[in-house]
């Protein structure tokens, strides 16, 4: 679907109006006059959708719409007089301002009410539309009031281009329109030859003015791309910008905060660069890096150092047979560990020994073999650290 932009709110006072206005125009877009005085103008309408959508009533003492006159490029209209203005509400009356140079719709009484979800049209009929080709503003002010407070005067302005009667954008395609998650599209468009035309969409700005047809490959998320046209003199210029949409299956997101009532299933890598929060534990079914299975460290011939490290945090457990003895630096200095004689029992001990290790160097010795082989030194990785 190509969605056409031909009018762009110029901004609102500071006082917003308590009902939402929305123009179109016939034709779309409006066609300046030939710049020749003798040919007949061209014809244009406004028509604008106005509605109140917020839940509480609104009254409105009156509606005016200005519509800049002449023969300059911010002109819309020639000749207000020649203009037909109409509202679809019963009761309503509308008329030209001429000292105003404003059309006026009013209700029969000192104000009517607008409730929530009421919509009507105010339109203008036979404009006709200046020759010089260019962006008018369209100001439409209100006179409203919500609720048992003062009646103020409330605006907001449309920006109308007029353009030369030659130009089109029209047609803009997308193929396909659904892809799988890194696909590729094909974009089409109609364009005439006096204008100047970039492509947009997230993170792209590109001049296609000499083309009417690109690839993008690669898409990962939903995209809409806009083409915008631009033409008349560089110091009021007129834009249209027409768009169009691909959507893409499973598509990669990335958004602000999160919040899921349901479960959260991943079939791939999760990676959290930040903190974890659980409030009611975490469970893990299947391997995970959290704690992989400990690694044997065989040590050098006794008497000697063995020189090992880490790359993440890791738990180094040792246990010394009977009439053994270790010593180990993890950091800390160096730590002896060995077997002792118990009295009471007649039996040597067997020592375990419990060290956190830092990502870096540590060290390991066996002293004295002792009794039933050599002593254990199992690493347990901890993350997605390796032992080296």
């Amino acid at each position: 679907m190509t969605v056409v932009v031909q009018t762009q709110d110029a901004g609102s006072t500071a006082n917003e109006p308590l009902l939402s206005y929305t123009p179109t125009t016939t034709p779309s877009p409006l066609k300046a006059s030939p710049e020749n005085p003798q040919a007949p103008e061209e014809l244009g309408e406004i028509v604008i959708a106005v509605a109140r959508q917020s839940g509480t009533q609104a009254d409105v003492e009156w509606i005016r719409v200005k519509v800049p006159a002449g023969t300059m490029a911010p002109d819309l209209a020639t000749d207000l007089n020649k203009i037909s203005p109409r509202i679809s509400l019963t009761g309503w009356t509308a008329r030209l301002d001429e000292s105003a140079k404003e059309f006026v719709f009013t209700p029969t009484g000192s104000h009517a009410p607008i409730g929530p979800g009421t919509g009507f049209t105010v339109q203008l009929s036979d404009i006709p539309i200046s020759r010089k080709v260019g962006t008018a503003p369209v100001t439409v002010t209100e006179r409203s009031r919500a609720g048992s407070s003062a009646f103020q005067d409330r605006s907001t302005v449309f920006n109308l281009g007029k353009f030369p009667a030659d130009f089109y954008l029209r047609n803009l395609q997308c193929e396909p329109s659904i892809i799988p998650n890194g696909g590729d599209v094909k974009l089409t468009w109609e364009r005439s030859a006096n204008a100047t035309y970039e492509l947009l969409y997230p993170g792209t700005n590109r001049d296609v003015t000499t083309r009417e047809e690109l690839d993008v490959e690669g898409i990962t998320s939903d995209t809409t791309f806009y083409i915008r046209a631009t033409t008349g003199d560089p110091t009021n210029p007129v834009v249209r910008i027409v768009s169009t949409q691909v959507t893409v299956i499973k598509p990669d997101l990335d958004i602000g905060n999160l919040d899921v009532h349901g479960r959260i299933v991943t079939r791939g890598e999760f990676t959290a660069k930040g903190k974890i929060e659980a409030e009611k534990g975490v469970e893990i079914r299947g391997v995970t890096s959290v704690l992989r299975e400990p690694l044997s460290i065989r040590p050098a011939a006794q008497g000697a150092w063995r020189n090992l490290s880490v790359t993440a945090d890791a738990i180094l457990t040792i246990q010394v047979n009977p009439h053994g003895a270790v010593s180990v630096d993890v950091g800390f200095g160096e730590i002896e560990i060995k077997s002792h004689y118990h009295s009471d029992d007649n039996e040597w001990s067997r020592p375990f020994v419990t060290l956190p290790v830092r990502p870096g160097g540590f060290k390991v010795r066996v002293d004295r073999v002792g009794d039933s082989g050599s002593p254990s030194f199992l690493c347990h990785m901890l993350g997605g650290g390796s032992l080296m």
